[in-house]
């Protein structure tokens, strides 16, 4: 399970489910806008006032209902146009594998079906989000197609890398190597975990770290849960001291105490 993942496990933790009456299709769940889910793992009890290490519930309520409506709008996109560029172009807007197989559960097997939001009245009703979305059993194929093509757009990709080499695995017999790179790129993951192509690759590797050289390696992207790997990797190349690289490594934006990057 990925770091999005755990979140999502931690904020359905503090969402309580409504009784379904017998007979009935409809799900009702509760999730208090004034509750809190810690935004990373932690053993401590959230504080009762508002936690810096943790968001209320009401944001993350309203990020899935924009995620959702999105998907709404991607799938309008597509019975005008026919394509998937809209569920492709709204992974911005929190489109995701994870959300169009959710929304396909729920359209599944029904001639219709809907979401509903209703918001707590005793706050102000958020802008730009809307509280009630329809889907119809046309759209469980385009679904389908674009939780395909979601899953395929993450899968794989021929890269290259420069970095610092911050791991080596003990070789194993009949293996090429592993070991793992800090990137100094501005773009790609932070880290990455290299298993080579070839032994001869491992020795170069070695050297890089015990003389804080960048090293350039090349192979096929993969994530696997939280760990993006390169496999059947190639040294491209060792290049000069760290220091002369460092200044490009990736910086991130700062986020302010109200701000949380969800998707």
């Amino acid at each position: 399970m990925n770091r999005h993942g755990r979140f999502a496990s931690r904020y359905l933790d503090r969402v309580m489910m409504g009784q379904t009456a017998p007979g009935s299709y409809i799900v009702t769940a509760l999730a208090p806008p004034d509750d809190q889910v810690s935004l990373k793992p932690s053993t401590e009890p959230l504080t009762s006032t508002w936690d810096p290490g943790a968001i209320r519930l009401r944001t993350v309520n309203e990020a899935v209902a924009h995620a959702v409506g999105a998907t709404v709008e991607a799938l309008e996109h597509y019975r005008s146009s026919g394509s998937l560029a809209g569920f492709e172009s709204g992974v911005v807007d929190g489109i995701s594998y994870e959300m169009t197989n959710a929304i396909l559960g729920i359209a599944a097997n029904a001639d219709e079906s809907d979401i509903t939001i209703q918001w707590d009245k005793a706050t102000t009703l958020p802008t730009g989000v809307e509280s009630h979305f329809e889907f119809h059993a046309s759209d469980v194929p385009t679904l389908a197609q674009a939780a395909i093509r979601l899953a395929e757009d993450q899968s794989t990709a021929q890269v290259s890398i420069t970095g610092r080499v911050h791991l080596l695995a003990k070789k194993q017999a009949g293996s090429a190597g592993v070991f793992g790179v800090d990137s100094l790129q501005s773009a790609g993951p932070r880290k990455v975990r290299v298993r080579l192509a070839d032994d001869e690759d491992y020795h170069e590797a070695i050297r890089a770290h015990e003389e804080d050289l960048a090293i350039q390696v090349s192979g096929r992207l993969e994530k696997e849960g939280n760990l993006s790997w390169l496999y059947d990797a190639t040294v491209i190349r060792t290049l000069g001291p760290l220091d002369e690289y460092e200044s490009s490594r990736r910086v991130r934006p700062e986020v302010s105490p109200d701000q949380i990057e969800i998707f």
